[in-house]
């Protein structure tokens, strides 16, 4: 029987598709759902760009990185500019954002119980070692990311996790 279900997100409008059918998966067993962002150690300003590609999020960000800000950045490249160096910070709440978006369309759909959780780490190690701790008994990913990143959750990672997790895999395409 499913009882715990891990999602990973980064963003995308796939994973957002896999946010969705993990949370009616959940929904329909009652299971407790678990959602990961995962943040790549050493994430450079580029690779961050093309994370937050979805601009809407950029206005959400900086409102919490920067309030001191008058004008909110209207892209990510103006919003790098004005962080001033300090991307640590701002993927940080990029990342919280994005998990919380994920949990807002869960519950949306019904889900009872839903939490939520940004780890550092490479993507496939990190997903497998978090359904490991939480005791997953099914692991949902997209099959596809965004920009470099878009290598998070295709090929060799979807791969891996199929490969080596102790538990079911649905890899949503």
């Amino acid at each position: 029987m499913t009882e715990r279900i891990l999602v990973a997100t980064d963003g995308s409008d796939k994973a957002g598709e896999a946010v969705a059918m993990a949370a009616n998966i959940a929904k329909a067993l009652g299971a407790r759902l678990s959602i990961l962002h995962v943040i790549l150690h050493g994430l450079r300003a580029e690779e961050a760009s093309r994370l937050a590609e979805p601009e809407h999020l950029v206005r959400r960000v900086s409102a919490v990185t920067m309030p001191q800000l008058e004008r909110v950045p209207s892209s990510m490249g103006e919003f790098l500019r004005a962080s001033q160096g300090d991307i640590g910070e701002m993927v940080s709440v990029l990342g919280d954002r994005i998990a919380e978006d994920a949990a807002d369309i869960a519950r949306s759909i019904g889900v009872s119980s839903v939490e939520t959780r940004v780890e550092p780490g490479a993507y496939a190690d990190t997903i497998l070692q978090v359904a490991e701790e939480i005791g997953a008994d099914m692991i949902v990913v997209g099959s596809r990311g965004l920009g470099r990143l878009r290598g998070m959750l295709v090929g060799s990672v979807s791969q891996k996790i199929v490969q080596h997790a102790h538990c079911s895999v649905l890899v949503v395409r």
